[in-house]
């Protein structure tokens, strides 16, 4: 009987898997996808799963899209409402661009994905401990190799989430996806983030404190065993003895049982115990539980990895291990990887809690958060979002809501420029922009070329002020700004058209306060591209990114040029920390740059050329150093002031002056450009009495300024008159011009010689005899005398 009732189940899960729903499906596929469908399918549970909550919440409030859920009860459902929830699923599955998942079954496994469809996983659990989908073939608790082959428990996923990038390796087995690994990436879990949120933490503790009033006053014992049995008959263990509990701290904690949401069968607590042990299963999330309990008891269950983030105490039941191992297995050796002790007896764990303050290692929490937990941080729903869903997601942002990136361009006659740098802006391919122009008074035609803009594009709009200057035009903008990102253009430059979303997403990937770019510069004389280095230095880029100063605080401001164009900021930083661009007629956002990279906590990059800097325009902003020889010394000792006031000014000291020495000899250059002999001598003169001095300079000890060249021209300052400098820098010039030269007339020769060789050849000679009919006749038409 127990033979046929198996080879029954057998032909029922092939005929229904293997044909009936995949009939269904492509029958259902003959519907166009609807492109803001979204489907997300919850396995198991009657209501949202805590990695579906946020996610789902994100989508709902701030998107039109058409979202669906589907329950189907796995273990729980039966007969005609277990296929009726399936096939519904299979439907809306059919016609929707994305399909979001968070666990591995048979049903999801057997989706024929359709071109233009996307399909997720987020994954319901963190790190990688007991093992679980291929990786269990031909363990107790598995299906063997035959079995798995036959129905795969994982489609052709586009993404799949998990905790930190060292378990990668475990999810690529689990869900055999050896051909196609790059679809798990290290995006952290979008469940994680409330971990992360003051008031989800206040709240918890309240609703911990009025399902359980005794808990007030009291440490929590938490016990959170996962599973035992198959599945479909899951059951909770009873080995915790709550009567030794009881007698040993019943004084001092209250022991909450929170059994695992699928278990059918849960042990009892007896009524003796009634005002010290409480099964909370069902009536406070494991989320809530996570942010109050002092210690946490389980065994084999992932949730040890969330409470990992803060950094307590762990206790590791394994009455079973040897059973369980041959049952599922793990990923990593148990005792290595166990933050805490593992203990098979209720004496043993007593015994540690009894003297957990001299037990505890609070270290071996944190390296094993570290490790497991690294993308975690409290910022993985918007980053799933994104990676997910692309650009493609700002199509449905619902109306009135606050745009996403704001872009500030001051202008002051720039009508010459501004159709080349609106056009380039308003085809941004990111979309959900608006565009702030802030008008410095312009005397040409600029104002009423950027009303025609207006009225074509409704994202953009224009601020008009009294003269005065850029920075004054900025801190309007931002003022003005309700973006969460905000980028200040230049009315004289173009950019990238993918410039906006790039950036946008990777601010949003990693979180950061400011993300930068790289650019080069376009020469308006010659119209021509010119490649560059000083926008963003490569050399000095750290390691790991995103970073701030304290990653290399000698060589952290050296990453970047000041100008603002290749920085997109959060705003809410901006604003938090009350920085504003300089009200002085030019350089007046070095300040701004430089006290901005120092405050932020994260920068990120994209090491793109987004943005096209215009030199060598009369017109052009570039050329205005010429009438503000002093105001780049007073942005930098502003900024030095700054850090001095945060504290932190010794220790960037020597990166920062490297800084500002290559500004100032750059300034000074500038001078000798623009034949302003007044401004030249202004400079120098500051360089060499006051300058490096007022950065708390006094002596320049060797090897102090990184480049050589640039230590040899200050000292060179400090010792000689301007003259002598500037004869040496003339020197210079025409040594370079001379190099020039003679680079040329090399290459002269070298063609010279290459055609003299060419004109003795076989094949020249031929198509010389070959074309000689053609330039008889144009000779003649020109007057001119063709000889063969």
């Amino acid at each position: 009987m127990k033979f046929f009732k198996k080879l029954y189940g057998s032909i029922f899960r092939f005929v229904t898997r293997k044909i009936i729903f995949k009939i269904y499906s492509r029958k259902c596929s003959k519907a166009p996808i609807e492109d803001n469908k979204v489907t997300f399918m919850e396995l198991r549970l009657p209501e949202l799963s805590n990695n579906f909550q946020l996610l789902h919440k994100e989508l709902t409030e701030n998107y039109d899209l058409n979202v669906n859920v589907h329950y189907i009860r796995q273990g729980f459902a039966r007969g005609k409402d277990k296929y009726k929830r399936i096939f519904a699923f299979l439907k809306d599955a059919a016609t929707s661009k994305y399909i979001i998942l968070n666990e591995g079954s048979d049903i999801a496994g057997g989706l024929e994905k359709r071109e233009g469809q996307h399909i997720m996983n987020t994954w319901h659990g963190c790190g990688a401990f007991k093992k679980f989908g291929r990786s269990t073939r031909d363990k107790i608790f598995g299906d063997s190799g035959k079995t798995a082959d036959r129905y795969p428990g994982h489609p052709d996923y586009d993404l799949v989430t998990v905790s930190s990038p060292e378990i990668v390796w475990a999810y690529v087995e689990a869900m055999g996806k050896e051909d196609k690994p790059e679809c798990i990436k290290p995006l952290g879990l979008s469940r994680t983030d409330v971990f992360y949120d003051e008031k989800f933490m206040d709240q918890a503790k309240e609703n911990v404190l009025k399902v359980v009033p005794a808990s007030k006053g009291k440490k929590i014992l938490l016990y959170a065993p996962t599973f035992r049995g198959r599945t479909k008959w899951a059951f909770s263990p009873s080995e915790l003895d709550i009567g030794k509990f009881y007698e040993n701290f019943h004084d001092e904690y209250v022991l909450l049982f929170k059994h695992h949401p699928i278990t059918h069968d849960r042990p009892e607590i007896p009524a003796e115990y009634a005002d010290f042990a409480f099964d909370v299963t069902d009536s406070l999330s494991i989320e809530d539980l996570i942010c109050v309990s002092d210690i946490c008891i389980s065994d084999y269950s992932s949730l040890i990895f969330e409470y990992s983030i803060f950094e307590r105490p762990m206790i590791f039941f394994a009455f079973d291990l040897d059973e369980y191992f041959d049952w599922r297995g793990f990923y990593y050796d148990y005792d290595e990887l166990t933050p805490g002790p593992v203990v098979s007896t209720n004496d043993e764990m007593i015994d540690y809690i009894k003297h957990i303050d001299e037990r505890f290692d609070k270290n071996a929490v944190r390296e094993f958060r570290k490790k497991f937990m690294s993308s975690c941080d409290g910022n993985a729903t918007r980053r799933v979002i994104m990676d997910f869903f692309g650009n493609d997601i700002q199509k449905y942002k619902k109306a009135g809501l606050d745009p996403e990136v704001s872009i500030v361009i001051p202008s002051y006659n720039a009508s010459e420029f501004l159709d080349e740098c609106l056009k380039s802006v308003t085809k941004q391919t990111f979309r959900n922009t608006e565009i702030i122009i802030v008008d410095d008074e312009s005397t040409d035609d600029t104002v009423s070329k950027i009303r025609k803009y207006m009225e074509k594009d409704k994202r953009i709009s224009l601020i008009e002020q009294k003269h005065s200057n850029a920075g004054d035009a900025r801190n309007r903008g931002l003022e003005a700004a309700k973006g969460k990102y905000i980028i200040f253009w230049d009315a004289d430059d173009f950019f990238e058209l993918d410039a906006i979303e790039r950036m946008y997403r990777q601010s949003e990937m990693d979180q950061a306060d400011i993300c930068l770019c790289n650019g080069n510069n376009y020469d308006g004389a010659t119209k021509r591209i010119m490649e560059t280095t000083r926008k963003l230095n490569e050399e000095w880029i750290p390691a790991e990114v995103p970073f701030n100063y304290e990653s290399d605080p000698d060589h952290f401001i050296l990453v970047t040029a000041l100008p603002l164009w290749n920085k997109l900021y959060r705003r809410d930083f901006l604003m938090e920390n009350n920085i504003r661009c300089q009200s002085q007629p030019k350089v007046n956002d070095a300040y701004f740059s430089l006290v901005s990279l120092y405050a932020a906590k994260s920068i990120t990059i994209v090491n793109e050329k987004f943005i096209h800097y215009r030199i060598n325009e009369a017109s052009s902003t570039t050329r205005a150093t010429e009438v503000s020889p002093l105001y780049i010394f007073n942005a930098y000792e502003k900024a030095k002031d700054y850090l001095v006031e945060q504290g932190i000014y010794e220790k960037v000291k020597r990166g920062f002056v490297n800084k500002a020495l290559t500004g100032y000899l750059y300034s000074l250059r500038k001078q000798c450009e623009f034949n302003k002999i007044d401004n030249y001598k202004a400079i120098f003169d500051y360089m060499r009495d006051k300058a490096l001095q007022n950065l708390g300079v006094d002596e320049l000890e060797p090897g102090y300024i990184y480049e050589p060249d640039k230590e040899e021209k200050y000292r060179s300052i400090r010792q000689e008159g301007y003259e002598g400098y500037l004869f040496d820098y003339l020197q210079y010039k025409i040594g370079a011009y001379d190099n020039t030269i003679l680079t040329h007339k090399d290459k002269y020769q070298r063609l010279m010689k290459k055609y003299e060789r060419m004109k003795y050849s076989f094949a020249y000679k031929v198509g010389m005899k070959a074309t000689f009919p053609i330039r008889y006749i144009n000779g003649r038409l020109h007057g001119e005398k063709i000889k063969e």
